[in-house]
């Protein structure tokens, strides 16, 4: 292993985070320490006012100090998720860029992006975000090249679309800061393979999922807000639509049609979070005809309205 010294980062949460997500950016930093016997990463964690941070499945987490108590670091990693642009105020966004001045690494993972954006440290610079707010992203900020990639590094700046891609990264930056046969070693402790790309980085992927199904749910996502036939989507995973809704039904026991609706109606659920947006709004985003269609079908499968689903 080449000679390093410790790599300090700053985990920044934000109410509404996603457990999974810090976990998928620590845990893989914790194990890296643990197999290589040397204190290779040191983190903390922080909020804006030192309170602890609530997580989107309601469960509260205390951090070391707040922002801006913070000494000396080589990164700062925000992390948001649902209602991320609530948290976009005048005063959060200038702390953010006063403490990421001159650091090796900015990151924001999940939603984080849109933080970062809002500081106008994305600028310029390709990016990615959790994919049910992708395109909302490219939309408020033109400036910024959006992309469906895990994981992006524009110069000192990552964003991370989800917990997949914050374990992507999380590997590749032990790879950076230590050495290859580390970041494999850590991988395979989480039971995970890699799926080599051309010029992006490598994707974790689950086994037992085929590639064709992969394909299919990736177009799905992509379509949520436009939904396709079938017919086409199983055109994109290179099968036949009978296979495609045999394959579905075996790997996740529902139907090909009832997993691209859980989709949408999992896409108007987030989306639900911000009250900015009506019904009317959520349902053109979500590719459902109207507003009564949406709330039939969100009721049906939920159980309560949008309205109740939100926060409080």
């Amino acid at each position: 292993m080449k000679p390093i010294s410790p790599f300090h980062l700053t985990f920044v949460l934000f109410d509404g985070f996603s457990n999974m997500v810090l976990a998928s950016a620590i845990e893989p930093l914790r194990a890296a320490r643990d197999l290589s016997g040397r204190r290779v990463f040191s983190w903390q964690t922080v909020t804006m006012t030192g309170a602890p941070a609530i997580s989107s499945s309601r469960l509260s987490v205390g951090v070391d100090l707040p922002l801006n108590r913070i000494g000396a670091t080589d990164a700062l990693v925000l992390i948001a998720g649902y209602g991320a642009r609530d948290h976009m105020r005048r005063e959060t966004l200038q702390a953010v860029l006063m403490k990421a001045r001159g650091l090796p690494l900015v990151a924001g993972l999940d939603n984080g992006a849109w933080l970062l954006a809002g500081a106008g440290l994305l600028t310029g610079r390709r990016a990615t975000a959790h994919w049910m707010e992708a395109e909302a992203l490219a939309e408020a900020f033109p400036e910024i090249e959006v992309v469906d990639t895990p994981f992006v590094s524009d110069g000192n700046v990552v964003t991370c679309g989800g917990a997949q891609g914050v374990l992507a990264w999380s590997l590749d930056l032990i790879g950076r800061r230590t050495d290859e046969a580390l970041r494999y070693d850590v991988g395979n402790m989480f039971g995970l393979t890699e799926t080599p790309a051309t010029d992006l980085p490598a994707t974790m992927t689950d086994r037992a999922l085929p590639p064709a199904m992969q394909r299919a749910v990736l177009a799905m996502r992509q379509t949520a807000e436009a939904p396709l036939p079938l017919a086409r989507i199983a055109e994109r995973a290179a099968v036949s639509e009978r296979t495609l809704d045999r394959m579905f039904r075996a790997h996740l026991g529902m139907a090909a049609g009832g997993y691209y609706r859980l989709i949408r109606l999992s896409h108007a659920r987030a989306l639900g979070q911000e009250r900015v947006l009506t019904l009317d709004e959520i349902a053109a985003r979500t590719g459902f005809a109207s507003a009564s269609t949406l709330a039939r079908a969100y009721r049906a499968h939920f159980g309560e309205t949008l309205r109740q689903g939100r926060r409080g």
